[in-house]
């Protein structure tokens, strides 16, 4: 079966009246290309990222995750949604998109504990999280030497994130242009260290129980749906039970993956919530789920693991992610031999098996791609004409440039690469331009 003969490429309606023309979604692909000037602008270069991987009309793109607030926690290179100007600048990348036909989400979340210390300390901001508990050694370390140490949230701060979520949820829609916002609850960021037993040590109302650890989430979810700018139809959440990022690794033996597995019943719970909202006539746009082969830009060993109970608790769109795309070009058996998702029938790769059966599953299902876009501007039609890929430049994900973030062309062939665009040095080792909008910034929006 061809992909284009599968439910990848019929349309799907997301909320009340966004509908795409296939199911191929652009996942939230951080890639460090936001300023480092401590303002949080998006670039030029992600004008132009953006737009080139949005061509294909009535597509869904997923943008970057971007900060909520200063004092919910900073990181070098991301893009923030609290004040005007950033949104106006943001909105230069929305506007990209939505000439293109197609539609774009933002994901938005807080870091917590995996703040970078040296900005919050010289910007003289709280460096807490759920609980005292630092992501690594090095974090340890780091707050140590600048004698800045992680503080346990109080209730008064944590309400006031959770206000912060809600503005810069406002913000994205109203002022920057976005169709969509995504909850960001993975990759070790400061809502699932509220979910997580592992980062959340608290004996008060958001701690303890997984009622409890989901209250920090499911009190931003119920701000969203009363918004008046917001509301249930605008907004998605992303979730994992497998995710390791930022010192989320459960000992096996404290931790035994099954059904009493932490990240397992802090999903269900959150999912099942979800579905009761949906049940009483507040259906959220869509959730996104991570597959257990893939952690962030990772790949993992999936036996044992399984999304099946997850996809029992929602009946609504759903997002799956994680190793889809399989059909790089180079030697085939060394990709093989490095990617779980493959199968093998008689001495021949099956490509896109595991991607079919899961799009062909119900009429609810999207697949979400990130790796592979990065190298392939024009994804949604090599899938649909069943080109192969060019693969990517993982040395190249979290670097500042334009070099291994706009070199990557269109299709040529099944064996030439497509990295056609010929560039000087100088241009290839430019960093972006702020969007700033006449140097203004941090005029700080209300609800």
């Amino acid at each position: 079966m061809q992909l284009q003969d599968t439910n990848l490429f019929k349309p799907i309606v997301i909320g009340n009246d966004v509908r795409l023309s296939h199911r191929v979604v652009h996942l939230p692909t951080s890639r460090s290309r936001s300023t480092n000037d401590g303002e949080n602008f998006p670039t030029d270069l992600m004008v132009d990222y953006y737009d080139s991987r949005s061509k294909v009309k009535a597509s869904l793109t997923i943008f970057e995750s971007t900060l909520v607030s200063p004092r919910s926690g900073l990181m070098p290179y991301k893009s923030g949604a609290w004040s005007f100007e950033q949104c106006k600048a943001l909105k230069l990348i929305t506007d990209k998109v939505h000439a293109n036909g197609s539609f774009i989400s933002c994901q938005i979340f807080a870091p917590g504990r995996t703040s970078n210390v040296h900005l919050l300390k010289k910007k003289g901001l709280p460096f807490a999280a759920p609980s005292p508990i630092y992501h690594s050694p090095d974090q340890a370390k780091a707050a140590r030497n600048l004698n800045y140490p992680l503080q346990e949230l109080t209730v008064k701060q944590i309400h006031q994130i959770q206000q912060d979520f809600v503005t810069a949820a406002s913000n994205c829609l109203t002022v920057a242009g976005f169709d969509f916002v995504e909850l960001h609850g993975t990759s070790g960021f400061l809502i699932e260290q509220f979910l997580s037993p592992v980062s959340n040590m608290r004996n008060d109302e958001y701690g303890g129980s997984v009622e409890n650890r989901c209250r920090f989430l499911i009190e931003i979810i119920e701000m969203f749906i009363k918004h008046p700018s917001i509301g249930c139809t605008r907004f998605g959440v992303r979730l994992s039970a497998w995710s390791t990022h930022f010192g989320m690794i459960y000992p096996h033996d404290e931790y035994p993956i099954d059904e009493t597995f932490p990240p397992l019943l802090y999903c269900q719970h959150v999912l099942s919530y979800l579905e009761e909202l949906k049940q009483s006539g507040n259906e959220i746009a869509y959730v996104s789920i991570q597959e257990p082969r893939v952690s962030g830009s990772l790949d993992q060993n999936p036996l044992g693991r399984s999304n099946s109970s997850l996809l029992s608790k929602w009946s609504g769109v759903i997002i799956r992610a994680g190793g889809y795309a399989t059909n790089y070009k180079g030697d085939p058996s060394c990709i093989a031999s490095n990617n779980s998702n493959l199968s093998i029938v008689d001495g021949k790769i099956q490509h896109y098996s595991s991607l079919i059966q899961d799009v062909n599953s119900d009429d609810r299902t999207v697949i979400g791609f990130s790796r592979p876009f990065t190298s392939n501007p024009d994804l949604i039609e090599r899938l649909r004409t069943n080109k192969k890929l060019d693969l990517y430049h993982r040395e190249y994900f979290y670097t500042h440039e334009l070099e291994g973030y706009l070199t990557f062309g269109e299709y040529v062939d099944d064996e030439l690469y497509s990295n056609t665009l010929k560039l000087s040095q100088r241009e290839l080792h430019r960093q972006g331009k702020s969007l700033a909008i006449n140097g203004a910034c941090n005029s700080e929006l209300s609800v």
